[in-house]
C-alpha cells in the first residue's frame, strides 16, 4: 500500500543524503545544514549558520558567488553556480551549488533551499585540458610565425633569381617562339607566387593585431581597373571580360594595395565564376565614394555566405572549382576596410557581386 513518507522520514533523508543541503530564510541568511554539509566542511552547524558559511568560500570566488546568489534570492529565481569550498582537511574545493525558491503552506515566499555536489575532480579535468588546448595553440602559433619567416623572406630571394632567369631568358636573341613563351609562363607562375606570399604576410599581420597599413596618394580608379582588366584578359582567355566606367576615378587610396584588392576580387570571378562565363568591372561612386563591383555568373549557397571573408575557404562556395589558399576575399576586405570602407557581397539569381566601396579620400 502506498504510504506518504513522515515527516521524520523527510528529515533522515535530508540529513543523511549524499548531497550536501542548505535552506536560507526571508533575509537571505542561511538557517540551516544538513550532516552532509557539515561533514564535508568540518565545521560546526553553529560556525555556518547566517552568513558564516561564506567564510568557507575560496576568496577568488567569493564576490562572484555573493552576487549571483544576492541577484537570484532578490529576483527569486533558481540559481546554479560553481565555486572553491573549503573542506575540513583545509583544501578548496570545486562545488556545484543549486538554489531555488520555496514557499511555506501559505504559498508564500519562505526563502531558498539548496543542494551541492563535488565537483571537484571533473573541473580540474576541464582546467588541465583547456590548459592543454592553450598551450597547443600557442605551439601552433610560434609554428606558423615560423612558416612565416620562411615564406617571408627565404623564398623570395630564389624567386628574385627565377624571375631574372626568365626575363634574361626571353631576351635571348636567338630565342624561338617556343622559349619565349616558357620564359613568359615562368615570370607569370613566379608574380603567382609573390602573390601567395604577399596574402600570407598580410594575414600574419591581421591575426596579430597590425591590420594592414595603406599610403594614400591620388590614384586613378579608373586607371586601376583597366591594368586589372588587362591582367585577367590575359589570363582568362577563354572569357569575355568587360569593364563600365560611369563615374570619374580620381580619389586618395593606397594604389598598390587597391591593385591587390581588386584583383583578388577579379581572380576569385574567374576561378569560382561559371566556366565561360564572362566577367564584369563596373565603377560607380559619387562626391563621396567609390564603388567598384566584380560582377560574375553563379551563385553562392546561403549557408556559406556568413564565412565568406573568414580565410582558407577557397572554393567551397561553388562546389570546389578554383585553387588557391582562399585569402583572396579575406585580404581584399581587410584592404577596404584599412582605406574606411568595406567589402560588401550579392548572390542571387545565379550571379554573384562583389562591391569594393571606399571614401574618395583616406587618411594614412
Amino acid at each position: 500500500m502506498d504510504r506518504a513518507l513522515g515527516a521524520t522520514e523527510y528529515r533522515l533523508l535530508v540529513e543523511h543524503a549524499p548531497v550536501m543541503v542548505w535552506r536560507a530564510g526571508l533575509d537571505a541568511k542561511c538557517d540551516y545544514f544538513n550532516q552532509t554539509w557539515l561533514d564535508y566542511t568540518g565545521r560546526t552547524m553553529a560556525q555556518e549558520l547566517g552568513d558564516g558559511w561564506a567564510e568557507g568560500v575560496h576568496p577568488e570566488d567569493f564576490q562572484r558567488c555573493l552576487a549571483l546568489y544576492l541577484d537570484h534570492f532578490e529576483r527569486r529565481q533558481a540559481f546554479e553556480m560553481e565555486y572553491r569550498l573549503r573542506c575540513r582537511d583545509g583544501s578548496h574545493r570545486w562545488i556545484l551549488d543549486r538554489g531555488v525558491p520555496y514557499t511555506d503552506d501559505s504559498g508564500a515566499f519562505a526563502g531558498f533551499i539548496g543542494s551541492c555536489v563535488d565537483v571537484d575532480q571533473r573541473r580540474k579535468a576541464q582546467d588541465a585540458q583547456q590548459q592543454h588546448d592553450r598551450e597547443q595553440l600557442e605551439l601552433a602559433r610560434d609554428f606558423e610565425k615560423w612558416i612565416l619567416a620562411i615564406v617571408g623572406h627565404d623564398i623570395r630571394d630564389p624567386l628574385n633569381t627565377i624571375q631574372l632567369a626568365a626575363h634574361m631568358l626571353g631576351r635571348v636573341p636567338d630565342a624561338t617562339p617556343a622559349v619565349r613563351k616558357q620564359a613568359e609562363n615562368v615570370t607569370r607562375a613566379v608574380s603567382r607566387i609573390r602573390h601567395i606570399v604577399g596574402d600570407l604576410l598580410d594575414l600574419s599581420r591581421e591575426r596579430e593585431g597590425q591590420g594592414i597599413s595603406v599610403h594614400p596618394a591620388p590614384t586613378d580608379m579608373r586607371k586601376v581597373c583597366q591594368h586589372i582588366i588587362e591582367e585577367v584578359r590575359g589570363i582568362a582567355t577563354d572569357r569575355l571580360v568587360t569593364f563600365e566606367c560611369q563615374v570619374d576615378g580620381e580619389g586618395a587610396w593606397d594604389e598598390q594595395r587597391i591593385l591587390q584588392a581588386i584583383s583578388n576580387l577579379a581572380s576569385n570571378a574567374v576561378q569560382h565564376g561559371t566556366p565561360g562565363s564572362p566577367v564584369n568591372l563596373r565603377l560607380t561612386g559619387d562626391a563621396e565614394r567609390v564603388s567598384v563591383e566584380v560582377r560574375n555568373e553563379g551563385a553562392i549557397a546561403l549557408e556559406v555566405l556568413p564565412q565568406l571573408f573568414e580565410p582558407f575557404r577557397s572554393g567551397r562556395h561553388h562546389g570546389g572549382r578554383g585553387q588557391g589558399l582562399g585569402l583572396g576575399l579575406f585580404i581584399a576586405k581587410a584592404i577596404a576596410q584599412a582605406h574606411g570602407g568595406d567589402l560588401e557581397v550579392d548572390s542571387a539569381q545565379g550571379a554573384t557581386i562583389f562591391r569594393l566601396v571606399l571614401p574618395r579620400h583616406t587618411a594614412a
